[in-house]
């Protein structure tokens, strides 16, 4: 009989790099906001009865570096636990915190194991991580930590005016596949996922999926530190979840930039626990 799948959860409470960054913050309260949203959800599935919480980041200070590493190994522990995890944020420079932890459960080899990310995002986030490691810095130190390498990570959803001329030479010199927003209109966004990750699980050993929640249009997600006026609907995040919780090499979401300051009607919590709902409810039914 196929082995019961279970799952932890991890809340990342740490905003500094929006700060740094000049965003607005708030995104310290995601963690706490989520976790209010999700036990609200009920359905036939086990959820919430299959999961392990491993609690919030504790150990913050001033010091973005070693947050980011101090999450790192919370997250390690915690998917190393049960192989499958969901990472709520905070900033989304922690999706290098997460990217680093789940590489390390995995005992992949770095630099240039063989994780593969998908980016939901309407940023690139490939920003240098100097003077300051911003919000907008995950990526560029996973690719140049060896964590990722470019030809393993795909940016879903980038928008052409939220990343500067640097941004966008970067990934091309890095050669990283880019799927702009503009190419998934007229409901053109789950077969473009399902084709992209089908094509990433072909190359990797395990998919990380990082969904900073500003890929939503503000009218479905204004709770975020960079809202957008076009963007993602529920429906479509919901499908991505879906697609990702069904495919057995995705083994870890990641939930960035929840700004509860900002959410007109818990409008955007409520769609970061829908989402983390979905993925974890098709994931469990991977052992039926």
């Amino acid at each position: 009989m196929p082995q019961r799948i279970n799952w932890s959860l991890v809340g990342v409470p740490d905003h500094l790099g929006i700060i740094n960054v000049g965003g607005r913050i708030g995104a310290a309260l995601g963690p706490a906001a989520f976790r209010n949203a999700f036990s609200r959800l009920k359905g036939r599935d086990p959820i919430h009865e299959r999961m392990l919480d491993c609690g919030d980041l504790g150990q913050l200070s001033g010091d973005l570096q070693q947050n980011l590493v101090n999450a790192s190994e919370l997250i390690r522990n915690a998917h190393r636990a049960n192989g499958l995890s969901v990472i709520v944020g905070g900033s989304q420079d922690h999706a290098y915190s997460h990217l680093l932890g789940v590489a390390r459960a995995l005992d992949m080899k770095l630099p240039a194991g063989r994780l593969g990310c998908i980016n939901v995002d309407s940023h690139l986030d490939v920003r240098p991580p100097h003077p300051l490691i911003t919000s907008g810095s995950a990526f560029q130190l996973a690719i140049e930590g060896g964590v990722l390498t470019p030809q393993h990570l795909v940016e879903f959803g980038t928008q052409s005016h939220c990343n500067g001329p640097e941004l966008w030479d970067y990934v091309e010199r890095r050669k990283v596949k880019v799927v702009p927003f503009e190419n998934l209109r007229h409901d053109k966004a789950i077969d473009s996922f399902k084709s992209v990750l089908k094509k990433l699980t072909a190359a990797c050993d395990a998919v990380v999926i990082s969904l900073d929640l500003d890929s939503a249009a503000s009218a479905f997600a204004p709770g975020v530190s960079a809202p957008q006026a076009e963007g993602f609907t529920p429906t479509d995040l919901l499908e991505i979840a879906e697609a990702c919780g069904e495919e057995r090499k995705v083994v870890s979401l990641g939930i960035f930039e929840l700004s509860p300051p900002h959410d007109e009607g818990e409008r955007t919590a409520n769609l970061a626990a829908t989402t983390a709902y979905h993925f974890v409810a098709r994931a469990l039914r991977r052992s039926r």
